[in-house]
């Protein structure tokens, strides 16, 4: 498990650089939710399984109805820049997903 929390921390950090860069005022509170993901993930103090509740928890969070990071995607007027700019995200959702999907409360 410490080996899954090490790379959904490294996940989390690329989420964060890609949200902060294409949509920072859009989803001011997915980005704050990231953080205290990131937060929890650093923090020495914390058990490795309830580090792992915590960030399946908050990652449900992430994709609200409305608002949520289901919605962000980085465009651009042409198709293939659009898909090549979008293919990191594509990657650390679904890395993040394959991950957590053991984990979901």
């Amino acid at each position: 498990m410490d080996q899954e929390l090490e790379k959904l921390e490294k996940l989390f950090s690329e989420l964060l650089k890609i949200v902060k860069k294409n949509g920072y005022e859009r989803f001011v509170p997915q980005i704050r939710i990231i953080e205290a993901i990131l937060s929890c993930l650093k923090d020495s103090e914390e058990t490795s399984s309830s580090k792992m509740e915590y960030v399946a928890s908050k990652h449900k969070q992430l994709y609200s109805p409305r608002g949520g990071l289901s919605e962000f995607f980085i465009w651009d007027n042409d198709f293939q820049t659009r898909i090549q700019l979008n293919k990191p995200l594509d990657t650390v959702r679904d890395d993040i997903w394959a991950i957590l999907k053991k984990y979901r409360v």
